[in-house]
Parts: structure tokens; sequence; C-alpha cells
């Protein structure tokens, strides 16, 4: 099955540039695995420590270093037993979050009042995403 538009002979150059782009995301996930190689040998010559930001000039050459830990919480846990940690030590921070539902946001777009839109054009505001391809071997 071929999705791609038949119109004035298009398809030969879209499906051309399909396979440059998927031949150009190959490539730079192989540049990415060589740089995070380059990145950490250079660190471990360098003799930068696990956590800290610090830089280093060589020749015509700044290179700054930062390093640390990304801490994630498991909330299952926390609920169970977060309670037994003093106050001081408690590093856990609940606050309010607010997620947008995209849905909603397009059904009121089509079929809100002019009231209705007017209040939502205050709340929320609306720009275009960047733009995202990705071609990969059909199956």
């Amino acid at each position: 099955m071929n999705d791609f538009p038949e119109v004035d002979n298009k398809q030969e150059r879209i499906k051309e540039l399909a396979m440059t782009l998927d031949s150009i995301s190959y490539q730079v996930a192989e540049l990415l695995r060589i740089k995070e190689s380059l990145e950490s040998k250079l660190c471990v010559l360098l003799e930068h420590g696990e956590d800290g930001s610090k830089s280093y000039t060589i020749d015509r050459y700044k290179v700054t270093i930062k390093t640390g830990w990304i801490y994630t919480l498991n909330k299952e846990e926390f609920a169970a037993i977060g309670e037994r940690l003093p106050k001081c030590f408690n590093p856990v921070k609940q606050r309010v979050s607010y997620d947008l539902d995209k849905s909603i946001i397009r059904e009121c777009e089509k079929y809100g009042s002019v009231d209705d839109l007017n209040i939502l054009s205050q709340l929320i505001t609306k720009k275009p995403s960047k733009l995202n391809i990705k071609v990969s071997a059909a199956s």
C-alpha cells in the first residue's frame, strides 16, 4: 500500500526525500553515540568528578563539564513509607499540576460559543509546534 499522494508526479521526489531523511536519522544516531563516548573519555582524562561543574582551558578550547545525578521518586514507596522520614530530611515537595486536554480544546474550538472561545483564548495560548517527521522502514 502506498500512502504518498500521486499529484503532479511528486511521488518520486517525496520518496527521495523520505529516503534521505531516513539515512540522516541513522547518521545522527551514530554521531550521538560517538559524541557520548568522546565526552565520557574527556571527562575521565580531565579527572572530573561525578557531581559538579567546571571549565577547563586546553589550548584554544574551553571545555565546560557538568555532571550530576537525576533523582526519581518511587511514588508508591513514598506513599507507603515516606512519613517515616524526619521532616527535615523529606525531599518531596508536593504541588498542584495543571494538564491541558487537547481534545476538549479542539471540541471547544469547533463547537463552543463566542463567549466560550473568548474565555478559552484568555486562558490558553496556542502556537504551532516544531515540525517533526520520522521516517522508518515500512513493514
